[in-house]
């Protein structure tokens, strides 16, 4: 039995029954759930993407601020040194 058939015998047994209402409500809000599952699914692909992209943006900032802390121990070195040089000159 092809799946249109199915659905045709299911709907045929549920008018039948009575059931028509409830079968009807329950389908639409299968549909809606469906709906709400690809929107989260879509989210969650979105906020993958952007997770990806802060991690890459904090590796960055970590590589910057070692790079400055390593230039400002260059210039704490220099002013150290010249500091050193006009306390000893006459």
């Amino acid at each position: 039995m092809t799946n249109s058939r199915a659905r045709t015998a299911v709907v045929k047994v549920v008018r039948r029954s009575g059931l028509a209402e409830p079968f009807l409500a329950l389908r639409a809000e299968v549909g809606q759930l469906r709906a709400d599952t690809e929107r989260l699914r879509l989210d969650s692909e979105q906020l993958r993407a952007e997770l990806v992209r802060l991690d890459a943006d904090l590796d960055e900032s970590r590589r910057l601020n070692l790079r400055a802390a390593e230039l400002l121990d260059i210039v704490y070195e220099e002013l150290g040194a010249r500091s050193s040089a006009l306390e000893e000159a006459p």
